[in-house]
């Protein structure tokens, strides 16, 4: 675990004071320890699990509390550790202690106050339950993935322990959550609540994996992330929608295909893991809702509202298979001189009108930039439709802008052509176009 560059060895020594005041993680008492291992030992008995817990007045209690919370959703109360053993089933009962200790230790934890007070330990359950379910989808550690998505935001009451309750709020009171809270913390303290978790959990000697995981659950730059730290990922982004908090797209985007998880997927892994939170969402705002949002986004460009490369490349091949069709690429001419004289704002019109034009005419898509493709299954030839698009760009624009657009286009007569062959070819006669002087158009021989 590496740390980032903006740190000093002071910030290294009032996290590592931090950390010292809280004391010791709970996940590693004896008797939670045993207790979990009774819960996955076939040869034990239901009395063997109750007289575990039983030894432990505290945990007990907890257990019991949370055996009878709303986040477990079960109609018949337990008034005994024993109908608790019976209603949650003995191997849950071990992840449910683990649970009411990690939560308790939340709760009890000096400085968790401010922003945070009475969401923290919330927010850990239903991570930690949703990235179970995750990893058992998955054919990840289930039990790995529980531990790690309820440490997921130790580094929360580290902060406040190590730089004061009150700078804290400070600091994340305009970025609650999220990457904007990371953000925040970072530019703040030099160290952000994923690092200093991290740290809390590697010195308590927690496995590297979940070390690993509670580091990188917002690290959307991370790479060869394994299953569990994506299962993390993916749980975190999941609850963040479903209490209405921002998600990082690409952190959740890239753990899912991590995990090989489909976005669709994640309402009924939200339903069986979360089920008294799933069955009080809004329809309007509910989980579906913002998938639904998700994906939209996840396909289309946020300022032409056209298809972004991926899925316009998908869309294009599909067009492809079924027809013969022109692929053609376009080009803004001069668009950085356009940005220099005129401005972002400008810049942005520009590329908004341009692609409003090109959608008119077919399956339009921006690859990047100013560089956006269409696939046309028009009756008139490429050469034809290219030259429209020309004259209908230069009428669109006052002629002071000098906006102008050069492309290339490749055609292919019958169903079944590749789309790469087409968009190489489409691309050369770009550059041809391009060296004629711009402003026009050329076809693939």
């Amino acid at each position: 675990m590496s740390s980032p560059s903006a740190f000093t060895a002071g910030t290294h020594a009032r996290v590592d004071e931090g950390i010292r005041a809280l004391g010791d993680l709970p996940v590693l008492d004896r008797t939670l320890v045993r207790v979990r291992m009774l819960s996955q030992d076939a040869e034990s008995t239901t009395h063997d699990l109750v007289e575990a817990l039983q030894s432990d007045p505290n945990l007990a209690v907890n257990v019991l509390r949370y055996a009878n919370s709303a986040q477990n959703a079960r109609p018949v109360r337990a008034a005994t550790l024993h109908q608790a053993v019976m209603l949650v089933g003995r191997q849950a009962v071990g992840r449910l202690a683990l649970e009411a200790q990690v939560c308790s230790f939340f709760e009890r934890a000096p400085g968790v106050g401010g922003v945070a007070q009475g969401q923290l330990h919330l927010h850990a359950a239903q991570v930690g339950a949703c990235a179970a379910e995750l990893a058992r989808r998955a054919g990840a550690d289930t039990g790995a993935a529980h531990l790690a998505g309820l440490l997921h935001d130790l580094g929360k009451v580290v902060l406040p322990a190590a730089f004061g309750q009150a700078e804290v709020d400070a600091v994340v009171g305009v970025a609650v959550a999220g990457p904007a809270r990371v953000a925040a913390e970072q530019e703040g303290f030099g160290v952000d609540h994923a690092w200093a978790g991290a740290r809390f959990a590697a010195n308590a000697g927690l496995d590297a994996a979940v070390v690993e995981a509670i580091a990188l659950h917002h690290d959307a730059d991370a790479t060869d992330v394994s299953p569990l730290a994506a299962c993390v990922q993916a749980a975190n982004a999941t609850v963040a929608l479903i209490t209405g908090h921002a998600a990082d797209r690409d952190v959740l985007a890239a753990a899912l295909s991590t995990l090989g998880v489909d976005l669709a997927d994640l309402d009924t892994i939200a339903a069986q893991a979360l089920p008294a939170v799933m069955a009080d969402a809004s329809p309007a705002t509910g989980l579906a809702a913002q998938i639904s949002r998700l994906e939209r986004e996840a396909r289309t460009d946020d300022l032409t509202d056209l298809l972004n490369r991926r899925y316009w490349s998908i869309a294009a091949r599909e067009r492809l298979r079924t027809t013969g069709a022109s692929v053609l690429i376009c080009d803004i001419d001069h668009f950085k001189r356009i940005n220099d004289h005129h401005g972002h704002q400008t810049g942005d019109f520009v590329l908004s009108e341009v692609a409003r034009i090109l959608s008119s005419h077919g399956l339009a898509g921006r690859l990047g930039g100013d560089e956006f493709a269409l696939v046309t299954s028009s009756p008139d030839p490429a050469a034809a439709v290219a030259r429209g698009i020309v004259e209908e760009v230069a009428a669109a624009f006052p002629a002071d802008l000098g906006v102008g657009v050069s492309i290339g286009s490749a055609t292919a007569v019958a169903p079944g052509a590749d789309l790469s062959v087409l968009l190489s070819q489409a691309d050369e006669a770009l550059y041809d176009a391009k060296r004629a002087g711009r402003g026009t158009q050329r076809s693939a021989a």
